[in-house]
This record gives structure tokens, sequence and C-alpha cells, in this order.
């Protein structure tokens, strides 16, 4: 496989080799040593770097400079429903995906209802998205200093409120009982609760000793 040659971040090569290689996104920002955010800022300010991310999810291949330049490859879905489904894998927003292409709601549902083919892609980034946010919260609770904030409780709500659908994806793909996979992702979301509760208390405590080394 051919070296692709698109500026940007060192990191950027050895997302696309792994997307091209396995056309999982998720797999790509694992392998990057990224955040999904870093990640997906850089799509949206690197046309070149957008393009041949969209040729390795299309067609497993890794675009030259030039053929990136050149623009997008041919994509599966036409018009809106491929930045739709790309937003869509990205915030987990249904509303916003939609706005952001200015398509109606009506619109949007009723072809998920009529194509069998965007449906399975709709669910497909609804789960890219729960994957990537789930690696995004872990990492951030993980890490003693971040170096960014995030609104963790924002988050945790969309992971339970998506939790179903995602187990539901992921015990289809992996094969396995969906009770035991949703029994699985709640006990994953009820220890970040815990991981963010002892943060939080951890940081009002800091805040009371600042306040009281102020007012001596």
């Amino acid at each position: 496989m051919t070296q692709s040659a698109i500026p940007g971040p060192a990191w950027i090569p050895l997302f696309l080799e792994t997307l091209a290689d396995t056309r999982k996104v998720g797999a790509a920002i694992e392998r990057s040593g990224r955040t999904s955010n870093a990640i997906y800022a850089q799509r949206r300010r690197n046309k070149a770097f957008a393009d041949a991310w969209d040729a390795a999810l299309e067609m497993g291949i890794l675009p030259t400079m030039d053929q990136a330049s050149a623009g997008p490859a041919p994509a599966a879905n036409s018009g809106w429903q491929k930045g739709f489904l790309a937003h869509l894998a990205e915030t987990s927003n249904i509303k916003t995906s939609a706005e952001r292409e200015n398509v109606p709601l009506s619109t949007v549902y009723s072809l998920r209802a009529r194509d069998g083919k965007f449906a399975a892609s709709w669910q497909a980034a609804l789960y890219e998205g729960y994957t990537n946010l789930e690696m995004e919260v872990l990492g951030y609770l993980r890490d003693p200093d971040p170096g960014y904030k995030m609104d963790v409780a924002n988050a945790l709500r969309l992971l339970a409120a998506h939790k179903e659908s995602a187990a539901r994806e992921r015990a289809r793909r992996g094969k396995r009982d969906r009770g035991e996979v949703l029994a699985r992702l709640n006990a994953k979301i009820d220890k970040m609760r815990e991981r963010k509760a002892a943060a939080d208390k951890l940081m009002a405590e800091l805040d009371t000793k600042r306040a009281g080394h102020d007012s001596d």
C-alpha cells in the first residue's frame, strides 16, 4: 500500500493506513493515539485529509497527494447523505447532522424508512459515534491532566441515550447476546459516572483548600 503524502500532523499517515485496512474510524483513531475531537477537527480544516479519509473508507486505498487534491473519491451516497452520515458519526446527533446539511428531518427519516442501505449506514454511523465518544470519555477521565475541558455530564447523557442501539449493533457484529452486551455497557457507563463523581469531589476539596489558604 502506497504511503499517502497528506499535509498535516505526523499521525495522519498511520490513521489513514489503519482506516484503509480496517474501514473502521474507531480503530484508526485508537491507533493514531489522538482523541476523536482532534481527529475530526483536523478533518474539518484539512480538505486533503478529508478527501483521503473518504477514499480510504469507500475504496480501501491511500491516494497520492495529487489524487487527494483533485477531490474526494466517488461516494456511495450522493448529495447530502454523505455529509449527514459523517457528521452523525462525529456527533451522534441526528438533528444537528440534518441541519448542517440543510435537510429537513422528515426527508432524512423518510429515506431511512425506504432505503435499507442508507438505514444500515445510519446505524453504523451512530455506532461509530458511540464508540468514539466512549473512548473519548474514558481517556479524559483516566488522564490526570487532559489539557482541555470536556462536558463529561453531557457526554454521559449521550452514551446513556444511545446505549440500546449501540448494544444491538455491537451484539450483531460480535454475534453475542444483546442483553449481555447491554449489561456491560451499563456497567461501563456506571463506572464512568463513578470516576466523574470522584474527580468532582477531588476538585471541590482542592477548591476548599485554596479558599482556606487565600483567607489566611
